[in-house]
């Protein structure tokens, strides 16, 4: 019998992920890429100047400083609780089974749907590029099918495979833009290097304040972007909560100096003109600093593209193959590659779903306004997931750790965190979005009643999964 029809037969396979294949470097680039460092500034610190002044890179020190407590609670699950199934496991686990059911259909927001939205934007963007600075006309859609095709034979391909060449595309987009910000510091705009940034009241209004740190704490959404692969991860106990916290500390820093240093390279006298530039003040940086060699700027944005389409396709794959082996989901989903050890047909799943919201999304309402479009969709959604999950590290530490049990931990951190990311959503969709955007809240809305009611609808078969998906904790 083939590993693909034993996978047909049992509820749980006997083939099974390549466990630890990913030492610590290739862990913790998992999760750097998730959040996407070159995109997550490049592409955002217009418009937090825009709103908040010369104070941007306050803005992502406070940023930083939320998801850091949100970081640590995740880490207080992943380290007692390490699975393939993230965090719909955790919270089955310490909360209950259609708990963690519904937090797994609000996840199906987030992972499942990041390389569509990634690649259609990176679509736009390549295709204006191009046409602007070469006069070469290639459509979104063409780019978009190009690179899923690559992601998914990648992903496929193997695990340890997929992330060295994430790493690779991951090390370079940080590369470019450190050297680009080392070059700012050494060739001040007016004003000089002064240290600004980081005093409040330096900001436009503290309203812009507050709006620039929400979206910052949006820049650094997938720092649980190693969670799921914790079945293929060497000594996932101690690897995965030690990743998880070093890359919100190196992002940290990588996003509050690198911005920073950008405003000082313009000059913070002139902060006006960087709100108002035509063209990305990255890119009319990169070429008064280095010429034709501008373009490294634009390969830094296409890598950190591709890292994380490659390491989001690698966290949803895992969470689908972990929910289809307990049960939750079509058993065919957790069929395991004989030669790759890879879970085959969720890759093939996750595939469709990217094809399906790319596409769909792309050319209903256009590439960017998906991206903007999805970016709410994916933030109110995080809410629900990570504030369930932070309850969850609360009862399991009081009832089932106590001796274990740490105020500072497990109730502030979590109730700090929680709090933090509903005013994150409040201020999402307040003042309420235009055009297409202010559909995006209307859609969570459908999908969190629909999700109750698909819940109450399995109610039955929810409860039986959650015993065999507990096997499968590393």
């Amino acid at each position: 019998m083939t590993i693909n029809e034993r996978a047909s037969t049992s509820l749980i396979p006997t083939a099974t992920l390549e466990a630890g294949a990913l030492n610590f470097p290739e862990i913790m680039m998992q999760t750097i890429a998730h959040i996407a460092p070159a995109v997550g500034l490049i592409l955002t610190i217009q418009f937090m100047t825009a709103v908040s002044g010369v104070a941007a890179p306050l803005a992502f020190l406070f940023g930083f400083f939320v998801v850091l407590t949100l970081g640590i609670s995740l880490t207080q699950l992943a380290r007692h609780l390490p699975s393939a199934g993230g965090y719909y496991f955790y919270v089955s686990r310490t909360v209950s089974p259609k708990a963690g059911f519904l937090t797994a259909w609000m996840y199906f927001l987030y992972d499942p749907a990041l390389t569509a939205i990634n690649l259609a934007f990176m679509g736009y963007f390549f295709e204006a590029t191009m046409r602007l600075e070469y006069g070469i006309n290639c459509p979104w859609w063409i780019f978009f099918l190009v690179a899923t095709l690559l992601i998914t034979v990648l992903v496929y391909r193997s695990i340890n495979f997929s992330t060295k060449i994430m790493m690779f595309f991951g090390a370079a987009e940080m590369i470019v833009v450190i050297a680009l910000s080392v070059y700012s510091l050494l060739h001040p705009g007016s004003g000089g290097v002064n240290f600004r940034s980081y005093l409040p009241r330096n900001s436009y209004s503290i309203s812009g304040l507050y709006l620039a740190v929400v979206f910052s704490i949006f820049s650094f959404t997938g720092f649980d972007g190693a969670a799921p692969l914790a079945e293929e991860s060497d000594n996932p106990r101690r690897n995965m909560p030690r990743a998880i916290i070093y890359s919100i500390l190196a992002m940290g820093l990588f996003y509050s100096l690198c911005s920073w240093a950008l405003l000082i390279g313009w000059g913070t006298n002139d902060v006006a003109s960087f709100n108002h530039s035509a063209e990305n003040p990255c890119f009319v940086l990169a070429r008064h600093f280095w010429g034709k060699w501008w373009i490294l700027i634009f390969v830094a944005v296409l890598n950190s593209i591709i890292a994380v389409s490659i390491s989001g396709t690698n966290a949803a794959t895992r969470v689908l193959f972990a929910m289809s082996r307990a049960g939750v989901l079509p058993q065919s989903i957790s069929a395991i590659h004989p030669k790759f050890h890879t879970p085959s047909n969720a890759v093939v799943a996750q595939t469709l779903i990217t094809l399906v919201v790319g596409l769909g999304l792309g050319f209903l309402m256009g590439p960017d306004q998906e991206y903007y479009f999805m970016g709410i969709v994916t933030t109110l959604a995080l809410v629900v997931v990570y504030g369930v999950a932070n309850y969850g590290v609360y009862r399991f530490y009081s009832e089932e750790k106590p001796a274990e049990f740490r105020t500072r931990l497990h109730l502030v951190c979590p109730l700090v965190s929680t709090i933090a990311m509903v005013w994150v959503g409040v201020k999402s969709v307040i003042p309420f979005p235009a055009g297409y955007l202010k559909y995006a809240p209307a859609l969570v809305g459908v999908w969190i009643v629909l999700g109750i009611v698909v819940t109450y609808g399995m109610r039955h078969s929810i409860a039986k999964w959650l015993p065999q998906a507990a096997e499968k904790v590393v």
